[in-house]
């Protein structure tokens, strides 16, 4: 998170300028691609009109010259690349004013830390929601396989012998897996931190606005609280693990 973000390094600003970085580099690859081959086309064609090869039978040669059909590939491969240059340039012009401009007023901070705060709780919501659904489907895959392996062991013979060896593997690979990622344990931490982080979004609710360095302060100090989530987070899930796994 950063409190002094620029509107123009906002993700959904960028995408509103002109073409993103990456469609900007596959119009320069394309249009090296195209001039590249046109140039190659311009060799094969004047090799072919200079040698005039007999096992050579081109209908294009015949009909359309070749260097014809080179010319209009390299000049539609510079017209690109020119189009690719003035989209670069006036995109580095809206990024320069958007760098000259800070956040000028309270509203504007205030709006930034709120919109931080926001993504910092949605990380550690999205990633409670994974281990939950982890921890589920995992818990539920141990009782499932468990019961089907006595199942299987009940009636012998009947079943075949890779079956139960079948599930008695995948609940030894499921209890591991439960184990040794602290499945529920970092389903539990990152549920605290979305927890803690909503606290947070809810402050910065009642960050004032009347003035600009009182409502800068405060959403420094929201920061530097997210901060130390992060600090606690980091130091529980790595400090225990590494106890647990000496």
């Amino acid at each position: 998170m950063n409190l002094f973000r620029k509107e123009g390094d906002d993700h959904a600003q960028l995408q509103k300028m002109t073409l993103t970085g990456r469609y900007r580099n596959i119009a320069a690859m394309l249009s090296l691609a195209v001039v590249a081959l046109s140039i190659f086309l311009i060799s094969i064609g004047a090799l072919i009109e200079f040698f005039q090869p007999e096992f050579l039978s081109n209908v294009i040669l015949d009909d359309v010259p070749l260097h014809y059909i080179a010319w209009f590939m390299i000049t539609f491969g510079i017209t690109i690349a020119v189009i690719n240059v003035i989209l670069a340039a006036r995109r580095e012009i809206e990024q320069e004013t958007a760098e000259s401009m800070l956040p000028s007023d309270a509203a504007e901070i205030k709006r930034q830390a709120l919109r931080d705060l926001r993504i910092h709780r949605n990380g550690y919501a999205r990633s409670s929601k994974v281990n939950q659904y982890l921890w589920n489907f995992l818990t539920l895959g141990i009782i499932v396989l468990s019961g089907l392996s006595a199942l299987f062991s009940a009636y012998g013979p009947v079943v075949p012998n890779w079956l139960p060896m079948t599930a008695s593997a995948l609940v030894a690979l499921f209890g591991v897996i439960m184990v040794q990622f602290r499945v529920r344990d970092v389903w539990q931490l990152r549920e605290q931190g979305r927890i803690e982080a909503e606290v947070l979004v809810a402050d910065a609710h009642l960050i004032e606005t009347t003035d600009n360095l009182a409502t800068l302060k405060q959403a420094s100090a929201l920061r530097r609280r997210a901060h130390a989530l992060e600090m606690k987070q980091l130091n529980q899930l790595f400090v225990e693990t590494t106890e647990a796994n000496p």
